[in-house]
């Protein structure tokens, strides 16, 4: 069995929605500094055993800080917001009121993964504006991490000593490219904080200011270094994470030097993986320049499987279930 580690910190709500559709095995430790969310999220998952809720602010060691819960919840921080999105300056603007302040002592990311006594995956990162400090008193994450999603800045949203005019963005990526990581791709379709609605929907509009981050190990490292369990580890989370390009060239990369994954055949991470590529192939079947034969030869060359093509796709309870 391969068991995915995923580290969630700042999980209000619960498991973050790209996670949802995941069929393999897999842990989720959620993270939570407000209470309250933590007494419901313990609450919600109770019938889960592989998913852990833990109470704790995470940032420098031994601090004492004010966590703001706000009138949105999730807007709650440690770090006040410069008013600098028009979002929030009609109609919205109540929801960055304080509704109640919470004394709360941080504790290290390191000191928590030491006591976790668990080698994590993959993290993600959402703690509005904090994540900086936190992955600085962190660095033990990159010890296993294959890949990490996190909310970024790209003006300056919080008033923060530790994050400068250009926001979080460049002192996260900063640290993930010095420990051999590169930037997969952003949450951003040209939609940002608009000034004005008598614009279409249908062209780019607003202002860039915040979005989600996700980085993965350097690809070219990772078909060499990784092992095969971590390498299927990865190729999930970049089919989680918008990077089907990169899965199928670690896959093509790969597939020779682990056997085409046999040892792992009843693994449900690698069944999660052939039905992604399967639904990858089947969806681009009518677009010009395909060929379906480059589809099934890839499937069967590197899962050494049968490829479910034409009517067979449809017909399998994984693809067209009831």
């Amino acid at each position: 069995m391969i068991l995915l580690n995923l580290l969630d910190i700042g999980a209000r709500y619960g498991i973050h929605p790209n996670w949802k559709n995941f069929t393999g095995e897999a842990n989720y430790h959620l993270v939570e500094a407000d209470n309250d969310e933590v007494k419901r999220l313990k609450k919600k998952y109770k019938k889960y055993k592989n998913i852990k809720v833990y109470n704790h602010a995470l940032g420098k060691e031994n601090e004492i800080l004010n966590l703001n819960i706000l009138q949105n919840p999730p807007m709650s921080g440690f770090i006040e917001r410069e008013n600098v999105s028009p979002l929030f300056w009609g109609q919205r603007k109540k929801q960055q009121k304080i509704k109640k302040i919470k004394k709360i002592k941080t504790i290290s990311l390191n000191n928590f993964i030491s006591k976790s006594k668990f080698n994590f995956d993959f993290l993600k990162l959402d703690v509005e504006g904090f994540e900086v400090k936190i992955l600085e008193n962190g660095f033990k994450i990159f010890d296993h991490l294959l890949g990490a999603r996190s909310e970024v800045c790209f003006t300056k949203v919080y008033k923060s000593v530790h994050v400068k005019n250009v926001g979080t963005f460049n002192p996260i990526h900063e640290m993930f490219v010095d420990q051999n990581f590169v930037l997969l791709n952003l949450d951003y379709h040209g939609k940002g904080d608009f000034y004005s609605n008598l614009i279409p929907p249908s062209q780019n509009y607003g202002q860039l200011e915040s979005t989600d981050a996700v980085w993965i190990k350097n690809p070219k490292s990772a078909i060499i270094d990784l092992t095969m369990e971590q390498t299927i580890k990865y190729i999930c989370f970049l089919l989680l994470n918008n990077g089907v390009d990169v899965a199928l060239w670690t896959l093509e990369k790969t597939y020779k030097k682990f056997g085409s994954f046999t040892k792992y055949k009843n693994s449900k991470s690698l069944k999660f993986i052939k039905e992604s590529v399967c639904k990858n192939f089947y969806s681009l079947k009518w677009i010009p320049n395909q060929k379906l034969n480059d589809h099934k030869n890839f499937y069967q060359k590197v899962f050494k499987s049968k490829y479910p093509e034409m009517n067979k796709f449809n017909e399998m309870s994984e693809f067209n279930p009831y």
